[in-house]
């Protein structure tokens, strides 16, 4: 299941090249994925989240609005994004009343770019999958956290939706399922503290090793705050916001580009990247070289 989905993540960047052009910006050509925090909301405490601890983090009926919805989509058509719209977050995004009007408004901007969700399945049914489709999703990932009886049951509703079961991913994601946590699994920039997991307890030491992830991914919180990491759990470092600024201008801003100096040194000694324990160099790799050059 691991080597799947990372073939699949390594695809879609190969697909994200190919639609580029010699006109495309820098902006154009790095950024594959961007992330949209729809809602504060969750509605489980699983033990490699921060929501475990109310104390470190709540649950807050915190939600994107509509209008600042509309305005990503029409920043990202202006500015020819080619990338995949990611509802994901840290969230469950289904738990967002107006998901399925979020959805069918990025479709009317972006005709052409990957809409995808994650999930916990939980307010899944053969009858929401359906409409959530129609309204214009292109991908599901589905994230088991209980049992294997999960994946069968899921299964079962992607067939009586009707919709074609390769637009979903099932994601094995109980603790202790295989050894391969590294892709799905960190500890959030060290916001998690479990002791008896290699990818979730705290780090001695900042790693000496590059990261991806800003040189090809965009976090937009619910408020329309730009994180420099999608792994920022503690929202340390903001670096713009996308209610009155412009994408590309956040996304090549001297704070990130500063940050992107750092990674590609293997310095990851600054605060929250020195508590991260995420490999960071699993894709994106075509990004993080357009953007040094650039840089």
């Amino acid at each position: 299941m691991f080597k799947e989905f990372l073939k699949k993540r390594k695809t879609q960047e190969i697909e994200h090249i190919k639609n580029l052009d010699n006109s495309d910006s820098i902006f154009s050509k790095t950024l594959i994925t961007v992330e949209i925090n729809l809602t504060e909301l969750c509605n489980r405490k699983c033990v490699f989240c921060p929501r475990i601890d109310p104390k470190i983090y709540p649950n807050r009926n915190l939600n994107i609005e509509i209008e600042l919805i509309e305005k990503i989509a029409q920043n990202l058509k202006k500015n020819n994004f080619k990338g995949r719209i990611s509802f994901s977050g840290f969230g469950e995004p289904l738990l967002h009343k107006s998901f399925k009007e979020i959805v069918k408004k990025m479709r009317n901007y972006l005709p052409q770019n990957n809409l995808e969700t994650n999930t916990n399945g939980d307010k899944l049914s053969p009858q929401f999958i359906r409409e959530i489709f129609d309204c214009g999703l292109t991908n599901m990932y589905i994230n088991c956290y209980d049992n294997e009886s999960q994946i069968s049951n899921f299964e079962k509703m992607i067939k009586e939706s009707g919709v074609n079961k390769s637009n979903f991913f099932i994601r094995p994601h109980w603790e202790n399922y295989h050894k391969n946590y590294g892709l799905f699994l960190n500890n959030r920039s060290g916001m998690i503290l479990l002791e008896s997991n290699e990818y979730l307890k705290p780090i001695n030491k900042p790693y000496k090793k590059r990261c991806f992830y800003p040189f090809y991914k965009m976090l937009i919180d619910y408020n329309g705050d730009v994180l420099f990491c999608s792994n920022d759990w503690g929202r340390k470092i903001i670096v713009g916001n996308a209610k009155n600024q412009d994408l590309e201008k956040i996304w090549l801003s001297e704070n990130l580009n500063r940050i992107r100096k750092k990674l590609m040194n293997k310095d990851r000694s600054h605060s929250p990247c020195n508590t991260c324990s995420i490999d960071g160099e699993l894709h994106g790799r075509k990004s993080f070289d357009y953007l040094k050059n650039y840089l």
